[in-house]
C-alpha cells in the first residue's frame, strides 16, 4: 500500500479540511451570537491569503542546520443573511 498519496488519487488533505470545518463551526456560532437566522445565512465571499511563514530549524548531520518553514494562511469568510424573494413592481 502506498502511503503519502496526493489528493489526485482519490484522497483529500484531511488536516486542512479539519481546520476549515472548525472555521465553519465557529462561523455558525458567531452568526447565532449576532442574532442572525442560521438557516437563512449564506456565504457570499471566501478568500485565502498567504501569511508569514513560521520559522523553525532542523538539525542535520555534521553540525549543520537547515530551515524548517511552515506555510501559513489567512482564511476569510463573509456571510450575509438572505431575505425572501423581492416582488417586482410594475412599471407605470
Amino acid at each position: 500500500m502506498c502511503k503519502n498519496v496526493g489528493h489526485h488519487n482519490g484522497r483529500f488533505p484531511e488536516k486542512s479540511v479539519k481546520h476549515v470545518i472548525a472555521l465553519l463551526t465557529n462561523l455558525k456560532s458567531n452568526a447565532e451570537q449576532k442574532g442572525l437566522d442560521v438557516e437563512k445565512c449564506q456565504i457570499s465571499h471566501v478568500v485565502t491569503q498567504r501569511a508569514v511563514n513560521g520559522r523553525r530549524r532542523t538539525y542535520r548531520a555534521h553540525g549543520r542546520i537547515s530551515p524548517y518553514l511552515s506555510s501559513n494562511c489567512h482564511v476569510e469568510f463573509h456571510v450575509v443573511e438572505k431575505s425572501g424573494p423581492v416582488a417586482r413592481e410594475d412599471k407605470q
